[in-house]
């Protein structure tokens, strides 16, 4: 991150009132889905598996995603505008319940190094590592549902683009813009686009390329450079509840139980698992996010030579927070846009 030095000078100090605060949050999973056409107990089932069906027309190409769902309401206030909300960590964590069934890769996969269900991808790239990564992404939603009327036992899918399920989740992971709008990222290799996840689902337990134990737990640091990541965490905690989709393009043989060959794919433990429940290996979700007026940089409820003097400890430090216009660089924009916040009433 680049960064110019600042000093107390550089500011002009002026007092007024408000209410603003640095909020460390952490829960385990309130809502999770098996987001799988063929999934005969949607909300209630012990495990959760991910898995492609890559370029097979009908089928999405991340065909089953995982869904996890957090209620923030209860420790970070709800309600405020999108502004001020400004996220600084965020790690999403699930864990696996299968053993040994798959390789780890800590690293994106571009969309031209999948092969094609069935075969014959003019395209194709060699993969440079061994197995798959599993990602994090937002929660988009079609035909009429949003945040506020989708649940963990909502219908699947409806009016499928191609039979029997392409294009028809009501809740899919999803890329944004910097407004927040959603962008379906489900069938990125079809479209022959490269979408990048919020996250990589990352272990210190396990060595690249080595096959992943069970109950590894894979925790997902989400990237919080992107405009369009950070437009959907304000707009979802303003409303109270952050939802995300893990998902892998790890190969399975087709079948209404989710695959006939050997399970070689990534199997998480819901929150409903009796298991995690007892080993403490449900999904959760750990953030630090300030909320209110970044003008008041102390939380203090006053704007005075204190907001000022840690601002620019911070931004010399280069500490997330003093990244006033969250593009992962300290510099003259931070500068000006704390100088407006800060005499902003």
């Amino acid at each position: 991150m680049k960064r110019v030095a600042l000093s107390v000078s550089a500011l002009a100090c002026l007092s007024c009132t408000a209410i603003a605060q640095s909020v460390d949050f952490g829960s385990i999973a309130t809502l999770d889905r098996w987001m799988y056409p063929f999934n005969g107990a949607p909300g209630t089932r012990f495990a959760a598996t991910t898995f492609g069906a890559p370029r097979l027309l009908g089928f999405d190409d991340h065909d089953a995603q995982f869904i996890v769902g957090f209620d923030t309401s209860a420790g970070v206030p709800v309600g405020l505008d999108v502004s001020e909300y400004r996220v600084t960590a965020l790690t999403v964590t699930a864990s696996i319940a299968n053993h040994n069934q798959f390789r780890y890769d800590p690293t994106s996969d571009p969309q031209a190094s999948h092969e094609s269900q069935e075969g014959g991808y003019p395209n194709l790239i060699p993969d440079t590592d061994e197995g798959r990564p599993m990602e994090l992404w937002g929660l988009g939603y079609r035909d009429g549902y949003d945040a506020t009327t989708w649940t963990e036992t909502t219908t699947f899918g409806l009016n499928p683009v191609v039979l029997p399920a392409q294009e028809a989740r009501t809740a899919f992971m999803a890329v944004f813009d910097a407004d927040g709008t959603p962008t379906d990222a489900t069938n990125n290799l079809s479209e022959e686009i490269d979408r990048t996840p919020m996250g990589v689902g990352r272990t210190d337990d396990v060595a690249p390329g080595d096959l992943v134990p069970a109950d590894t737990v894979i925790s997902f640091e989400i990237d919080l450079c992107d405009p369009g990541t950070r437009a959907y965490l304000s707009q979802s905690l303003a409303f109270g509840e952050l939802r995300f989709a893990i998902s892998s393009l790890h190969f399975a043989d087709g079948g209404p139980g989710g695959g006939t060959s050997d399970p070689l794919y990534p199997e998480f433990y819901t929150r409903e698992n009796p298991l995690a429940q007892i080993l403490g290996l449900e999904p959760t979700i750990e953030l630090t996010v300030f909320t209110g007026p970044i003008g008041d940089y102390t939380g203090d409820g006053l704007r005075n030579f204190f907001d000022i003097a840690e601002f620019i400890t911070d931004f010399n430090a280069g500490a997330p927070l003093a990244d006033i216009n969250g593009d992962c660089l300290f510099n003259f924009f931070d500068v000006a846009a704390f100088i407006t916040a800060f005499n902003t009433p």
